[in-house]
Order: structure tokens, then C-alpha cells, then sequence
């Protein structure tokens, strides 16, 4: 096996794994929060979104690949869209929105190299503003190609909300873990 093709299937194999464990994630998120849905795609709730930060600032690209595999799924699932444009186009900006914020992050020197280094102020702005952009996103991609009841006034902050107060949960949950860990660390040696 020469180097560049198992680099090739590693990154393939990356991106596969992520994107069963965001489609596993949105099964998750649809059973525990389903009477938190504003309307169709737009929870108040969405675990996902968080999800979405922690795959693409811990495998990068993979990690955006595996968000528009997984988003592919999801809606050729759920939609009753007759076409294949909308859930193509919708699962690049699931994608592509993450991985884009975090590239302007880094090229502003915004985003702390792990995760455990980030400090609660720095980490809730990292999360509105990847909260923001997936919102306008896909709000975007939905009023452009006219998907049905789609309102882009109206649904942005619903779908702005859910995707923060997902993010901020797991976030903060995984920070909360990471630090947990670097104490007990610490306190053993």
C-alpha cells in the first residue's frame, strides 16, 4: 500500500465515520428534542450544530466531507423534494459552512489550538458565530431554490437559536469533560 493511498483511505474512512455519527446524532436529537421543532429541518433545540463544530475543528476536512455525506443522507431521507439539486446543494453548505468559519477563525488567530485551551468567552463567540453562518446558510439555500413554507425572515433565528443552544450544550459539555480530565490528570502525577 504506497503512502498516499492510505492517507487517501484514511481520510475517506474519516469522512465516512463522521458522517455516521452526525446522522447518528440528528436520530439522537430528533428522539430526545422532537417537540422542540419549530418546523421542518428547524429545531429549538439542535444538538447536531455542535456536532458539526467538534467534527470539523478535530478532523478538518474529513470532517466537513463527513457532515455533507451525513447531511445527504438525512435529507434524500426526509425530503419529498423531486429533485436531487436542493439536498446536493443543502449538505455542501452543511459541510463547507463549518469548516469555512473555522478557516477564518484560524486565519484571524481566533481559535485556540485545542479545545481544552479555549476560554468560556472565546468559545461562546466561536459558537454564535458558527451558529450564524450555517443559519444564513442554509436559510439562503432554502428561500434561493424555494423550498416549501421556507421564509428566511422568519425561520433564521429559530434555526440561529436551536443551532447555538446545540452548540453551547455540547461544547461546553465536551470542555467541561476535557477539563475534567486535565484535573485528574494533573492530580495523579
Amino acid at each position: 500500500m504506497t503512502v498516499p493511498f492510505r492517507h487517501l483511505a484514511e481520510q475517506a474512512a474519516l469522512a465516512v465515520t463522521c458522517a455516521v455519527l452526525f446522522v447518528s446524532f440528528f436520530v439522537f436529537n430528533e428522539w430526545i428534542f422532537s417537540s422542540f421543532q419549530y418546523s421542518a429541518g428547524i429545531n429549538w433545540i439542535f444538538l447536531p450544530a455542535g456536532f458539526r463544530v467538534i467534527l470539523v475543528l478535530t478532523m478538518g476536512l474529513p470532517g466537513a466531507i463527513g457532515l455533507m455525506l451525513g447531511s445527504w443522507y438525512i435529507d434524500s431521507a426526509s425530503l419529498t423534494t423531486a429533485t436531487w439539486f436542493f439536498p446536493f446543494i443543502n449538505g455542501v453548505v452543511s459541510g463547507l459552512t463549518p469548516w469555512l468559519v473555522m478557516k477564518y477563525l484560524i486565519r484571524q488567530g481566533w481559535l485556540a489550538p485545542q479545545l481544552g485551551q479555549m476560554t468560556a468567552p472565546r468559545l461562546l463567540q466561536m459558537t454564535l458565530l458558527f451558529s450564524a453562518a450555517s443559519a444564513m446558510s442554509h436559510q439562503l439555500v432554502w428561500w434561493s431554490l424555494e423550498k416549501p413554507d421556507a421564509n428566511i425572515w422568519v425561520d433564521v433565528w429559530p434555526m440561529f437559536v436551536g443551532n447555538a443552544l446545540g452548540a453551547l450544550l455540547m461544547l461546553y459539555g465536551m470542555k467541561f469533560v476535557i477539563d475534567r480530565l486535565h484535573q485528574r490528570q494533573k492530580s495523579t502525577h
